[in-house]
């Protein structure tokens, strides 16, 4: 059996917080990558898995709790606000994320069914992207300190 060592240090960080697990949904690579390069240093966040696609984060939704989830809205295949609707559904099972929707397509229509489906944050990637980053770090800071 394997042991995994680890330093008095890693131990008691450990026990001081805990990372914020996030679904990142987005069909963009470069956009996916930028988020992520934008939030690598982020303090108690920690990304646990990416999707394309809308079945690929339902899937990920039926398997395990995130902590956030940041969602674009016009995916290659299906749709952010269907993701988010299965997530109030894994809610149940898990407790409440945190939702973010990080779109291109910020129309009235959108940011009113957005908050019908209990989003948190609504931002525009063309205009809020800085501020997005923001928020999530912010929520990182916050939740790692529960």
């Amino acid at each position: 059996m394997e042991t995994l060592h680890m330093s008095s240090a890693e131990n008691r960080t450990d026990f001081l917080y805990q990372k914020m697990r996030v679904l990142l949904v987005e069909d963009s690579v470069l956009l996916r990558e930028s988020i992520m390069e934008s939030l690598d240093g982020c303090f108690g966040l920690q990304f646990d898995a990416v999707a394309a696609k809308q079945s690929e984060a339902v899937a990920l939704l039926h398997q395990r709790a995130f902590d956030m989830l940041i969602v674009d809205i016009e995916l290659a295949e299906g749709n952010g606000f269907e993701v988010l609707k299965a997530a109030q559904v894994e809610s149940h099972r898990f407790g409440k994320a945190i939702y973010i929707i990080l779109t291109n397509h910020a129309y009235p229509q959108y940011r009113q069914l957005a908050k019908k489906l209990d989003v948190d944050y609504f931002f525009d990637k063309s205009m809020d992207f800085d501020l997005a980053i923001e928020t999530i770090e912010t929520e990182a800071r916050k939740f790692s300190l529960r």
